[in-house]
């Protein structure tokens, strides 16, 4: 296993190149700020290294997922991608050589997890020793479910990626949600990388929680 995640030219310069084995950060913004692609695109730079991809998806259907992963990564070796689809789409195409889980709603944790255990097995007998995990978005748990019973999934989950040296990518949505849910689902992740669309209509970033990150806001495209 790599001794550091990259995630080098995804993030602005100077912000945050690379990650330790085994963390897991959340995407928070508002609707529209780019948060979902971003996320893809934390997964993606990792394949191109070698590192299988484990994509949750909870509101578009695996097709789409897919689809938006291959316009990050044109030469996307499908093999190495594991996809669980929770979103409820009507969709039952078969997506060739990628391996799909379907749950019937975001509201099983149960089938979730029974998935992502088949997933991660399937890389380990692929002798995929690195694997990024995604899971778009918390906030759809949240929905479902009370806020209790989200937050101990997130913390098994978290847990396993730690154990495992992954790395996990959550999103959440920040206007859907009261300030006392976005505080208990931020404190199960190691750190939080925010997205904001100022007044003149510019996207900005910050990260917190990483020690010697700057936690300013600064522009983002």
């Amino acid at each position: 296993m790599s001794q550091t995640d990259d995630i080098s030219n995804v993030l602005p310069d100077g912000v945050l190149s690379q990650l330790s084995p085994g963390t897991s950060v959340l995407l928070s913004g508002p609707p529209m700020s780019g948060k979902q692609s971003l996320a893809l695109q934390l997964l993606a730079v990792g394949h191109e290294t070698g590192d299988g991809v484990l994509c949750v998806t909870t509101k578009n259907s695996a097709v789409d997922v897919l689809a938006e992963l291959e316009t990050k990564v044109p030469t996307l070796r499908r093999e190495e991608v594991g996809i669980i689809d929770c979103s409820g789409s009507s969709s039952r195409r078969t997506i060739e050589d990628v391996a799909t889980m379907r749950v019937s709603s975001p509201g099983d944790l149960t089938g979730i997890s029974i998935g992502a255990a088949k997933l991660l097995q399937r890389f380990t007998n692929q002798d995929i020793s690195t694997v990024r995990h995604g899971l778009v978005s918390v906030s759809t748990l949240v929905k479902y479910l009370d806020l209790e019973t989200v937050i101990k999934f997130l913390h098994i989950y978290t847990v396993r990626i730690r154990d495992t040296e992954g790395l996990g990518i959550f999103t959440i949505d920040t206007l859907t949600h009261d300030p006392r849910t976005i505080n208990a689902v931020t404190s199960e992740f190691d750190g939080v990388i925010e997205l904001r669309e100022t007044d003149a209509g510019d996207r900005e970033i910050r990260i917190r929680g990483f020690s010697g990150v700057d936690s300013r806001w600064r522009s983002y495209p």
